[in-house]
């Protein structure tokens, strides 16, 4: 009977060794930073080859993208399954990795000052990819980018006369780690990321997002329209130029484990032009002024959100509850403003809220004049259904002139209007980032202009990085 007994419990333990053997050896990727729009990081000089997985992957096969995983330990809300493996290749010292992003539209939108709506069908963004690693310490992050490929030229007479710019280098930039990798568990209470090329500066948080994993189909209008009645951007390039970036070098302290997050960096700026000779003044080189400087202080209560590229949701895989503030300044030119952010876990869903208040001042340096703009939006992703409802609002506040026809009145200026947009819509994640589908409604309120409008936005996106 005890011999029968015996061969009964090693039967039984025999069958359980296996999978208490695999749940030992599963890695924990539930407190590794994930860079977005970045690779993952690579291992240790002398381990495996294979880079490290970012947080939101596992390196185990994901399951299928509609079937629900068991219930996470911090909430009854379910994350959407993991991405697919990246496309990547390397070796012991370094490594490449590439990526797409695809976002065809559909857009219907009227105008303040003529009637009916025009019609398009476009690429909203196509976007190719690279980025790696190099040894333990560099990073490195290219892409480009086709913006509204084929979109109807509203300068145009004719029907042909679609938009194709031709390609855009979106980013191109070289990050170094003085103190290593930030998996290092020596480097979690201090991490310092050194950035150098052409990029992003720091200011809110909505302009810092990756375009691939925004909550609505788009940025913010007022997030880089600075003046856009006049000059789309105050510090552009000649010729077509990627909206919001400049050339610099920046500073990232991550402390406290992530949760104090502080940037700082030096940029081109606009760079002034040469001084002809003039009797007795002899002439003066160009470009002498002083860089722009811009820094951004963001305190995170929750996780931390540690990668070069924010998110606009990260759909369950963090809890984020974010303050940001910003300064961005050359000579008299002034950009400030501050921001919250909310992505947290509520029931069966993601509760998700972004709000940014931002002035900015030419100062008479730049043709700027004085506004300032007010942005949120709310939604809550329906878990079960992969649906997002979200509310959208903007206010742009333009600057005040005199009233020519009645002296001692002020009135909004007509080449810099004030400017209201609230609507919504809906956003389905059945593939999460990698595939999904926003359609938003906005109605438009300018403030001088003939009448208010309408915009409808239906946008498809197909991404993997």
């Amino acid at each position: 009977m005890k011999l029968r007994h015996g061969l009964a419990a090693l039967a039984v333990i025999s069958l359980l060794l296996p999978g208490l053997r695999a749940s030992a050896q599963t890695p924990d990727a539930s407190d590794e930073f994930g860079e977005d729009a970045k690779p993952a990081k690579r291992a240790k000089s002398g381990t495996a080859a294979e880079p490290e997985a970012p947080a939101e992957a596992a390196e185990t096969p994901p399951p299928p993208p509609l079937v629900m995983a068991p219930a996470a330990e911090e909430g009854p809300y379910v994350p959407i399954a993991p991405p697919p493996s990246p496309l990547r290749v390397g070796n012991s010292s370094a490594s490449i990795q590439f990526g797409i992003l695809a976002q065809p539209q559909f857009e219907m939108a009227g105008a303040p000052d003529a009637d009916l709506t025009t019609k398009n069908i476009f690429l909203r963004r196509f976007r190719l990819m690279v980025g790696g690693t190099l040894f333990n310490n560099f990073e490195y992050f290219f892409q480009t980018d086709w913006p509204d490929l084929f979109k109807l030229d509203p300068v145009g007479t004719m029907a042909f006369d679609k938009n194709a710019p031709g390609m855009n280098i979106q980013d191109a930039f070289v990050t170094y780690r003085p103190l290593g990798p930030l998996g290092d568990r020596v480097t979690r209470w201090i991490d310092i990321k050194i950035d150098a090329g052409f990029m992003l500066p720091p200011t809110s948080h909505n302009s810092l997002e990756s375009a691939a994993k925004l909550y609505g189909p788009d940025y913010f209008v007022n997030s880089f329209r600075r003046n856009v009645f006049s000059v789309a951007d105050p510090f552009r390039n000649s010729g077509q130029s990627p909206v919001g970036r400049d050339a610099g070098i920046q500073f990232r302290f991550l402390l406290a484990n992530g949760h104090v997050d502080f940037r700082f960096g030096f940029f081109q700026g606009r760079r002034d032009g040469a001084v002809p000779a003039a009797d007795p003044n002899p002439a003066v080189a160009g470009g002498i002024n002083a860089p722009r400087m811009a820094g951004r202080l963001q305190i995170n209560l929750l996780d931390a959100e540690p990668g070069f590229f924010y998110q606009g949701t990260y759909l369950g895989a963090r809890k984020i509850l974010s303050l940001g503030v910003f300064y961005d300044f050359q000579k008299q030119y002034k950009y400030f403003g501050g921001d919250i952010f909310v992505d947290l876990p509520v029931g069966p869903g993601i509760f998700t809220l972004q709000s940014n208040v931002v002035q900015w001042d030419g100062g008479g340096y730049l043709t700027l004049p004085k506004a300032r703009a007010y942005m949120g939006e709310v939604g809550y992703l329906i878990g079960p259904a992969r649906l997002s409802p979200i509310a959208h609002f903007e206010r742009l506040e333009g600057p005040l002139i005199a009233d020519v026809a009645n002296p001692g009145v002020m009135i909004h200026d007509p080449n810099n209007p004030s400017e209201d947009r609230y609507g919504g819509g809906l956003a389905f994640w059945p593939y999460g980032f990698n595939s999904n589908v926003k359609v938003y409604f906005l109605r438009v309120h300018r403030n001088p202009a003939p009448h208010d409008y309408n915009q409808i936005n239906v946008q498809w996106q197909v991404y993997v990085y």
